[in-house]
């Protein structure tokens, strides 16, 4: 016989789900020329929205189940995984701003990159939670590293001489690995889940 509390967490994980692939889209919105912000702007708020009802749904499960050892932590880290998807379509959201506020898109290959490889760590860190299993752990990491690194290297160029177009790539290379960070985050909540253990960088 099926547990309430396992229908719960699947309604949970439909959530976080969604969530995954808005975050991705909102992400590959934001790189595109011809896409408002006021688009992206929507996407973010409705990832707020589910972040509310992850939240309603992780409250209503403690309130009706009492839950313990492993479907707590999961109703826990829940909550935390919707909000770090919002953060990541609300960096989405600010790369279109700053495309719109600067008046043009410089669009360079670095950025393109960082852009494939937040939005592939997105995509795999949910499904790691979701899955619990944490095998990618050490690889996202190194992604993020990557990102990182792009970011430090934008930041070199642009000390050697600044254009419209370096200060854009910078901007935009700090919000992605603004992204990558939350991406992190969640794989971190996947291996909480599976251990019991924090685990921090």
């Amino acid at each position: 016989m099926r547990r309430l509390l396992d229908m719960a967490e699947e309604e949970i994980s439909s959530r976080l789900s969604e969530g995954s692939r808005l975050a991705v889209e909102s992400l590959s919105m934001a790189l595109r020329e011809e896409t408002k912000s006021d688009e992206i702007r929507k996407l973010a708020s409705r990832l707020h929205d589910l972040h509310d009802e992850v939240s309603d749904l992780v409250m209503e499960a403690v309130a009706r189940y009492n839950p313990v050892a492993a479907d707590l932590r999961f109703l826990k880290s829940a909550l935390f995984v919707s909000y770090d998807l919002y953060r990541v379509a609300r960096y989405a959201y600010d790369i279109a701003v700053v495309r719109e506020k600067l008046d043009g898109w410089c669009l360079s290959q670095r950025m393109e990159h960082a852009a494939e490889i937040v939005k592939n760590m997105v995509a795999a860190a949910v499904e790691m939670f979701l899955n619990r299993e944490i095998s990618r752990l050490e690889e996202l990491e190194r992604l993020d590293d990557e990102v990182d690194k792009s970011y430090e290297e934008a930041l070199l160029d642009i000390l050697k001489g600044t254009d419209r177009c370096k200060v854009v790539e910078t901007v935009v290379l700090r919000l992605l690995e603004r992204a990558s960070d939350h991406a992190v985050y969640i794989t971190n909540h996947a291996y909480y889940l599976v251990t019991g253990q924090s685990r921090r960088r």
